[in-house]
């Protein structure tokens, strides 16, 4: 179990993809399903500002955690769309929606972002992508790809790796700052999040 825990938090990092992906799928689940950050989730929407009312896209969302913890916010009225490539780790995320009452503000797709994101551009208030970007060959066209989904003034919040997991990661600050800026993002603020890795939240122009 140690051992499918490293290969699911480090995001493979150090496996080769068909293990990794492997995992995931099959194990991943269980392993996603069975804890929840709910309080470092609502510490981090904090920091973005979520008025309420917003939708939101979560990218790479496992088994649905930080969807399903925004849509059982009290105050929270808007809607919440999670994505991910697992259809084991989408159906375990419908189920917790449903169990939890939540379908109406928290829905799941099955989608491979490596082939596009299947939504209109504008679409969404905020969009997050944490541990996936660093594991996917054009990181760079994914990004873009988010960017394309954000409304004007829109945030964006990805994962930074530090410390020993960002040894293997490519995706340094600098990075992010050439991307995000060719973007029309150069609002960047990072915050400590998880004990490997940080969070950089951006803000677009807000340019229609």
């Amino acid at each position: 179990m140690l051992v499918v825990l490293f290969v699911l938090v480090t995001d493979g990092r150090y496996f080769g993809k068909r293990l990794t992906y492997w995992v995931y799928d099959f194990v991943g689940p269980a392993v996603f399903s069975a804890r929840s950050e709910t309080e470092q989730w609502h510490a981090l929407l904090r920091s973005v500002g979520l008025q309420g009312d917003e939708s939101i896209l979560d990218v790479g969302t496992a088994a649905g955690d930080l969807p399903l913890s925004i849509a059982s916010m009290p105050d929270f009225r808007g809607q919440t769309v999670g994505v991910d490539w697992s259809p084991r780790m989408m159906e375990a995320a419908r189920r917790e929606a449903r169990r939890r009452g939540l379908e109406g503000r928290a829905r799941f797709e099955v989608v491979d972002v490596r082939k596009g994101l299947p939504f209109a551009a504008g679409e969404f208030d905020v969009v997050f992508c944490l541990g996936l970007l660093e594991t996917l060959p054009g990181p760079e066209l994914v990004l873009e790809e988010l960017g394309r989904l954000l409304k004007p003034g829109g945030v964006m919040v990805l994962s930074l790796y530090r410390g020993r997991a960002a040894r293997s990661a490519a995706l340094n600050l600098g990075w992010y700052e050439q991307h995000l800026g060719m973007l029309g993002m150069d609002d960047l603020k990072v915050l400590p999040f998880r004990g490997h890795h940080d969070v950089v939240i951006a803000r677009s122009s807000g340019k229609g």
